[in-house]
């Protein structure tokens, strides 16, 4: 009889109690639900800073581009469409999506360039079109921004303004010098 009582006892403590196990079980979906609310706060963060990408990675190399463009220039005129840039005629002051680069060569001749804002067309975006001994090409000879939603450029304090708006309506104002 001490052998049958010894070996229930023995079977006895193979599994868990039953405190154990809701113990176990509520430890279980603690874990759980922080891992739940830690992936939405993560997924919050990525996609609040997925909504700012046009301000921290395309903002600033459309900064340096236009900078040194707007450095190596002798003047510039603003334009209210992309056909007035080309024919030189009609500069505004302010609400302009074009503007009129001119450059002086070591040689003491002139080159020209425009910068504009397409928001329609082969080549959406904010790109930059070379004068050639032919006139003004048919396409950009180089695209700045694809990005952009807007772009205007303004002259009504004495100093170049572009504003650039982004995909998400995020504006970004850079200064160039005046002349």
């Amino acid at each position: 009889m001490k052998t049958n009582a010894s070996s229930r006892k023995k079977q006895s403590r193979r599994g868990f109690s039953l405190t154990e196990a809701a113990m176990g079980m509520m430890l279980l979906l603690g874990v759980a639900g922080t891992t739940v609310a830690m992936t939405g706060q993560h997924v919050q963060l990525m996609n609040t800073l997925n909504s700012y990408s046009f301000l921290r990675d395309e903002a600033p190399s459309i900064n340096i581009l236009l900078s040194r463009l707007l450095q190596r220039a002798d003047s510039y005129r603003i334009y209210p469409d992309k056909a007035s840039a080309f024919s030189g005629s009609g500069a505004v002051t302010t609400g302009g999506t074009a503007v009129g680069l001119r450059f002086r060569n070591p040689d003491g001749t002139f080159a020209e360039a425009v910068v504009v804002y397409e928001p329609s067309g082969a080549r959406i975006g904010l790109n930059l079109y070379n004068r050639t001994a032919l006139g003004w090409g048919g396409s950009p000879d180089w695209t700045i921004s694809s990005r952009p939603s807007a772009v205007q450029f303004s002259n009504s304090s004495g100093v170049l303004l572009i504003r650039v708006t982004g995909p998400d309506q995020d504006q970004i104002t850079y200064v160039g010098s005046s002349e």
